[in-house]
């Protein structure tokens, strides 16, 4: 997890700083929010933050922990439950797009 720290993880899926049996979890899910970010923009966020003056831009940021939330809430759940749209509209200025 290279972007997010474990208390903003906390304060998103509204976990007490002092609740520590799930920060395992909570730090694999922000990798994995890294990976789908990436794949989502198509590019990788380290190409990102270096075009940002060495800093991931707030949107993508906010992307990252709602990607993070919705896997801490969804995990293991049957149900249909959508990625909120707001994802999508904070990734849209950072999508990388190929001809091929």
């Amino acid at each position: 997890m290279n972007y997010l720290t474990l208390e903003e993880l906390k304060r998103q899926c509204i976990i007490e700083e002092s609740w520590h049996e799930d920060d395992t979890y909570l730090e694999s899910l922000g990798d994995a929010a890294e990976d789908f970010v990436q794949a989502h923009i198509n590019c990788m966020l380290d190409d990102v933050t270096a075009e940002n003056g060495g800093t991931l831009p707030n949107s993508l940021r906010q992307a990252l922990l709602i990607i993070v939330d919705y896997l801490y809430d969804n995990r293991g759940s049957g149900d249909n439950h959508e990625i909120p749209p707001a994802f999508y509209v904070l990734c849209k200025p950072w999508m990388t797009y190929t001809i091929a």
